[in-house]
C-alpha cells in the first residue's frame, strides 16, 4: 500500500505545482520559446497577449479594427488612418462609379431621347437603298450599315424583331415595320443606346443629310460616309458616352485600393501584435547595464591579474 500512496501524494503534489504557474508562464508556454532578460507580470503597463491572428481578420474585415484590438497610441493613430482611408475609398466608390455615373447616363440618354429620331433614320436609310440594281448590291448595302441592326431592333420592338425571319433588320422591310409597331415602343433600353452609337445610325441624328456624292457609290454596292461632314448632336452624343465610360472604370481602381488597404491594415495589425507580444518579454536594458566587468587573479608562483570590460551589442 505504501508505495500506492507515495505516488498518489506525488500526482497531487505534480497537480498542485501545475496550479500554481504564473500568469508569466503560461504566457512563455502559448508564445514558446523566445529569448528573454526578464518575464514581465500580466498586471504590468505594457498589457496582455495579443493574438496577431485575431488582429490580422478583424483588420481584414474592417482595416484599423485589427490596430485599435492591439492597443498603444502609435496604433491607435495608425488604426484611425486605415479607417479614414477606408470611409474615404468607399465614399469615392460611391460618389464617382454610382452617383455621377448614372447621373451621366441619364443625361446622354436624354439627349438621344430628344435628338435621335427612329422614324428619320428608317426614312433615311430606307432612301438610300439602291433601287433596281439587284440583290446582290442590297446585300451589299445591308452589310455595310447593317452592324447593330439587329440589336436596335429586338431593343425597341422586343425578340420577335430579330432572329432570321426578322422584317424589322432588313432596310427594306423595316420602314413598313416601324410604320406597324411604332405604339409598341414604350420604351428604350440601354442596348438602344449603345446601338446608336454607332455611325451607321448617323442618319437618325437631327439636322443629319445623306451625302449626296454618296449615291452612285451606294448604287454600285461600295461603303461610303452616309453624311457629309459631322453630326454635333451625334459627336455631343458620344462624348458624353465616353464620360459616362470612364466613369465606370473608375471602379476597377477604386475596389483595388480597397483590397490593398484591407490587406497592408491585416499584415501591420499582425506584425503590431507580435511586436506588443514581444514587448512582454523583453526590457530595455540601459546603456551601462550593456557593460559587463571580468577579473581574474593568480596568486601561485606567477604572480597575475587580470581585468576585463565586454560591452553588449
Amino acid at each position: 500500500m505504501c508505495p500506492f500512496f507515495f505516488i498518489i501524494l506525488f500526482l497531487f503534489a505534480l497537480s498542485f505545482a501545475e496550479e500554481q504557474k504564473s500568469e508569466a508562464d503560461k504566457r512563455a508556454d502559448l508564445l514558446g520559446t523566445v529569448q528573454i532578460s526578464r518575464v514581465h507580470s500580466l498586471d504590468e503597463v505594457k498589457g496582455s497577449y495579443k493574438s496577431p491572428r485575431r488582429a490580422m481578420f478583424m483588420s481584414l474585415l474592417v482595416p484599423g479594427s485589427g490596430q485599435f484590438y492591439v492597443g498603444g497610441q502609435p496604433r491607435y493613430i495608425r488604426g484611425a488612418f486605415y479607417l479614414a482611408e477606408e470611409i474615404a475609398l468607399i465614399t469615392g466608390l460611391y460618389y464617382h462609379t454610382i452617383y455621377k455615373y448614372d447621373k451621366q447616363v441619364k443625361q446622354y440618354r436624354n439627349h438621344a431621347d430628344k435628338y435621335f429620331i427612329i422614324e428619320k433614320y428608317e426614312k433615311d436609310m430606307n432612301g438610300a437603298i439602291p433601287q433596281d440594281n439587284g440583290d446582290n448590291n442590297i446585300e451589299a448595302f445591308q452589310l455595310h450599315y447593317g452592324s447593330g441592326r439587329e440589336d436596335y431592333c429586338t431593343a425597341i420592338y422586343g425578340q420577335r424583331a430579330g432572329g432570321s425571319n426578322s422584317k424589322c433588320v432588313p432596310f427594306k422591310d423595316g420602314l413598313n415595320f416601324y410604320d406597324q409597331n411604332k405604339e409598341q415602343i414604350t420604351s428604350k433600353p440601354s442596348a438602344f443606346y449603345s446601338a446608336i452609337a454607332s455611325e451607321n445610325f448617323i442618319l437618325g441624328w437631327e439636322g443629319t443629310v445623306i451625302n449626296p456624292e454618296a449615291g452612285s457609290e451606294i448604287y454600285l454596292g461600295n461603303y461610303v460616309p452616309l453624311i457629309k461632314g459631322e453630326s454635333e448632336y451625334y459627336n455631343k452624343y458620344i462624348s458624353m458616352r465616353k464620360k459616362a465610360t470612364d466613369l465606370a472604370d473608375r471602379q476597377a481602381i477604386f475596389l483595388g485600393a480597397i483590397i490593398l488597404n484591407h490587406i497592408v491594415s491585416a499584415i501591420d495589425a499582425a506584425l503590431s501584435a507580435k511586436a506588443h507580444n514581444n514587448s512582454l518579454y523583453e526590457e530595455k536594458v540601459s546603456f551601462l547595464d550593456k557593460f559587463r566587468l571580468g577579473s581574474n587573479l593568480n596568486a601561485g608562483e606567477n604572480y597575475r591579474a587580470e581585468a576585463v570590460v565586454v560591452y553588449l551589442f
